[in-house]
């Protein structure tokens, strides 16, 4: 009987100990290139995790690529430049359109906050989106979430696209210069430079998408933007290169959760400070509420994101899309039950 139950003990360790050393075996790919579409407060969670060492934690060695615009990182990821992308949600539906899966595994935030405003010279001219026509449009880039949006915007207001200029000025340091040299006319964007322009006298807000009311004035309620994604190809092929950002993103998401806004400029790269750590932290205040406490994609704001879009755009509104393959909440859900 002895022998029989020492033998029983010593399988039942093997078998532990193989489960265990399995939890722990490191990602297939080691060097992850992660190309964003800004380095905005909304997109914190993966500036977050790089500079505080999550993603090192995990066994990563991440690189985080700075676009001026969701379109341009997301060319980067599909041309094989970067591995994944710190971009919009939105970009999974409009590219599986063209048959292109894409997999979002983080949610960053579960509102964009961004401010869309016009500049300080149409300040009598413009009183609402519906006065836009014929004016010249910043956004971060054409093609990008922020230029969805303003469609969007301008279709409610009983305007078309092409009754405005689009033009491309990034959300950093290009969209300040645009606005304050009078490149344009109006600009949609993401704080800290929203915080700036506003506070500075430069941008008079025309729609608000940081506060609960503003979203629902916009969108008819939350809608998730910022998020990690990737190929499904790479997804599958990368298991627990994935669970390890997801790990690494989700343990950010609940440290800035905690954070002082002071904490917060403490950590983030002096670069992204836009030269002012009183406004910085005063912007990380004003768009704090739509950062994600979970990483978690809820249906709703698929679903509204994909209604949103069907509303300008034929190809979305036409096509058969499966929300349900454009997002995987099983790796944040999983970093949930060990990250605290």
């Amino acid at each position: 009987m002895k022998t029989l139950l020492a033998a029983a003990l010593g399988a039942a360790a093997i078998v532990c100990g193989t489960a265990a050393a399995q939890s722990k075996m490191p990602p297939e790919k080691k060097e992850v290139h992660i190309g964003a579409a800004s380095t905005g407060i909304t997109y914190l969670p993966a500036i977050i995790a790089k500079q505080l060492g999550y993603f090192r934690d995990e066994g990563l060695d991440v690189t985080i690529a700075a676009f001026s615009g969701g379109s341009k990182a997301l060319e980067s990821m599909l041309g094989g430049s970067t591995d994944m992308t710190a971009g919009a949600y939105s970009n999974t539906l409009t590219m599986a359109t063209k048959g292109q899966k894409l997999v979002t595994i983080a949610a960053q935030v579960v509102c964009p906050g961004w401010v869309f405003g016009v500049s300080k010279k149409n300040f009598d001219k413009v009183k609402s989106p519906a006065d836009l026509k014929g004016k010249r449009v910043g956004v971060s880039a054409p093609g990008s979430s922020t230029h969805m949006v303003v469609n969007y915007i301008l279709h409610k207001a009983g305007l078309k696209p092409d009754d405005v200029s689009i033009i491309g000025v990034g959300q950093a340091a290009g969209a300040v210069a645009a606005v304050r040299a009078g490149q344009i006319d109006a600009l949609i964007v993401n704080d800290p430079v929203a915080t700036v322009l506003v506070d500075g006298g430069d941008l008079k807000p025309l729609a608000e998408m940081r506060t609960a009311d503003g979203n629902k004035q916009v969108f008819g309620s939350d809608y998730p933007e910022s998020s990690i994604y990737a190929t499904k190809a790479f997804v599958d092929k990368n298991p627990r290169t994935v669970q390890a950002v997801a790990d690494a993103i989700v343990r950010a998401e609940h440290w800035l959760a905690k954070a002082t806004p002071q904490q917060v400029v403490a950590t983030v790269p002096a670069e992204y400070l836009v030269d002012n750590k009183d406004l910085y932290a005063k912007s990380f205040e004003n768009s704090r509420r739509c950062l994600s406490p979970d990483g978690v994609i809820t249906d709703d704001g698929a679903r509204t994101v994909r209604d949103v879009l069907a509303a300008f755009d034929p190809s979305i509104a036409s096509a058969h899309i499966d929300l349900a393959a454009t997002y995987d909440n099983r790796y944040v859900k999983k970093a949930g039950e060990t990250v605290r």
